[in-house]
């Protein structure tokens, strides 16, 4: 695996990828703060901030079929222009909202714009390269997204916006421009011409006969349990570090976190993937698991940088195994009829991003900011918990690979 393989990639597939990383630098300037400002300057309860994150996976989750649906059956080319300009305008509006009930309708309205953009910007991807180069693509679209999760968070410092919603502004923009910017590379109306009742009444079926595709449907509630812990950095982390009296600066140590966490998957992802190629992917997956679940120990100790710098190593490579290999395992357990739905369905892992933050800051409101080992224990021993559903998956998958096909394809 390596780079050289690049510049054979199409002009669809580099639209998404820039588009990717500049949008991302401007969400990881907004996003990971939210919580933060709505605490710190808005004065919502914790309770009720966890609600608003949590909305945010809820309508992705709610709506990930119908997404999928979308880009199976409609023109890729049209989803991939109108949904950024929406998203942007809704990011607008964060800036201009003042209340509780306001920001989670905008939250909602977020996940829902996700739900209908992920699938198809990923369906491009796969259907837009060679099979040989489509774990390539799928990580050259992590590195963009780390590439901005890294430069975001610095701009936010170097600004010092992290207690306004400013940022919200630049992030709409930058997806509206994105948005308009595909009309110069999508201008062949080639994908999803048929567009009848007929199709999309098949495309229903197809997702009830996902019912029987008993691996993918392990796979999803294992990694539902990675994605909890994934999610704690955004909620619980941020919440314990800026709220915690034995940290001096802790939202600035924060900010640092997010910088490392980045560095650390930008500097090891493809030697990583060089290492992990030949791997089962659903060992991989498992390892992901099991890193991010162990990283919570460090919490154990008292809160100082050598503990912390060392939860977010570990933490990233359990992030860096899902980004190299989770879309990438999706894409090859799916049909060509069907990628869109299997995209979008697996958003069903953002379950875990749902239950995360409520989790987390429930356990903060029992135990309090001081007592950091019974929170980020059980958080430790809840995700965990996804190790033994993906393991299943990948014992199912070995002996089910002879009629795996015939389940792919849905009804013909």
């Amino acid at each position: 695996m390596n780079l050289r393989m690049a510049p054979q990639l199409n002009r669809k597939v580099w639209n998404i990828l820039a588009g990717t990383f500049f949008t991302r630098t401007a969400l990881f300037m907004s996003v990971p703060y939210l919580s933060i400002f709505l605490t710190g300057q808005k004065h919502i309860p914790l309770l009720l901030t966890s609600l608003i994150l949590a909305v945010n996976p809820l309508a992705g989750v709610a709506f990930s079929w119908l997404g999928g649906t979308f880009a199976d059956k409609l023109p890729l080319h049209k989803i991939i222009l109108y949904t950024p300009l929406i998203w942007g305008t809704v990011f607008i509006l964060f800036y201009f909202a003042d209340s509780f009930p306001v920001f989670l309708l905008l939250n909602a309205l977020n996940g829902l714009c996700y739900s209908v953009f992920e699938p198809a910007s990923k369906k491009v991807l796969s259907t837009e390269s060679l099979p040989e180069h489509r774990l390539l693509v799928f990580n050259l679209r992590y590195t963009a997204i780390n590439l901005g999760c890294f430069a975001g968070p610095l701009l936010s410092l170097l600004f010092n916006m992290k207690m306004t919603l400013f940022p919200y502004v630049i992030l709409g923009l930058m997806y509206i421009l994105y948005g308009t910017s595909t009309m110069f590379f999508f201008r062949e109306n080639s994908y999803n011409k048929h567009n009848t009742q007929s199709e999309l009444s098949r495309s229903l079926l197809s997702l009830w006969a996902i019912r029987k595709d008993h691996v993918y449907l392990l796979l999803l509630a294992g990694m539902s349990f990675s994605f909890f812990g994934y999610s704690q950095l955004n909620g619980t982390v941020s919440q314990f570090l800026s709220n915690t009296g034995t940290l001096a600066d802790g939202t600035r140590l924060y900010s640092i976190l997010l910088s490392v966490n980045a560095i650390v998957i930008l500097t090891t992802q493809f030697a990583v993937l060089r290492r992990i190629s030949a791997w089962n992917p659903f060992s991989v997956v498992l390892l992901s698991n099991l890193l991010i679940g162990l990283s919570f120990l460090f919490f154990l100790f008292p809160a100082a940088y050598p503990p912390l710098m060392l939860f977010i190593t570990v933490f990233s490579l359990g992030e860096l195994l899902i980004g190299a290999r989770f879309d990438a395992l999706v894409d090859e357990l799916s049909s060509a009829d069907n990628k869109g739905l299997y995209f979008g369905c697996a958003e069903i892992v953002k379950l875990g991003t749902i239950g995360g933050p409520i989790a987390g800051g429930g356990l903060l409101g029992i135990f309090g900011f001081q007592a950091a080992w019974p929170v980020f224990g059980m958080l430790s021993v809840i995700t965990l918990t996804g190790a033994l559903l993906i393991r299943a998956a990948g014992i199912k998958h070995r002996l089910a690979v002879p009629h795996l096909s015939s389940i792919k394809k849905g009804p013909q």
